[in-house]
């Protein structure tokens, strides 16, 4: 059990660092009018092979895990929601991947996890559609990103 809790951790502070210095890193955030939408995708060798396993993610220098997260503003500030997100990858030669997100909660937390296969060096690119919870409004969201397979 004790390992388990490890694993979970790191993985949840792995999710944590990679939303808190997205936009740091390269500013990867879209504010929006209620919300603001913060999203990376990184290749899954990233991800030790036990927080790998805990959250049931393929490790592999050939795919990618998107990580999307929607925050609310709210009086108090930002609050993370849970969202409908639906979209899909292009790669490079137009090849089309439809996405299925899975979302991930660590208390106060939501995260909206999704994988993707890559080949060689591939830039994809990523075509979102995102409804947060109770809330009328689509969120149109499109990045390109560069992965370096086998």
């Amino acid at each position: 059990m004790a390992r388990l809790h490890r694993s979970i951790t790191g993985f949840l502070v792995a999710l944590a660092a990679i939303v808190l210095a997205a936009p740091l890193a390269s500013a990867d955030e879209v504010e929006f009018d209620n919300h603001v939408v913060y999203y990376n995708a990184i290749n899954t060798t990233f991800l030790s092979p036990e927080v790998a396993r805990a959250y049931d993610v393929r490790r592999s220098a050939n795919r990618a895990m998107l990580n999307i997260t929607v925050m609310e503003r709210t009086e108090d500030g930002l609050r993370a929601v849970p969202a409908d997100i639906t979209g899909n990858a292009q790669n490079q030669y137009q090849q089309v991947r439809n996405l299925r997100f899975r979302e991930v909660r660590d208390g106060d937390a939501v995260y909206h996890l999704a994988e993707v296969s890559v080949r060689g060096r591939d830039t994809m690119l990523f075509e979102l559609e995102i409804v947060p919870q109770d809330s009328e409004e689509t969120l149109s969201l499109e990045f390109t990103r560069e992965f370096y397979g086998d």
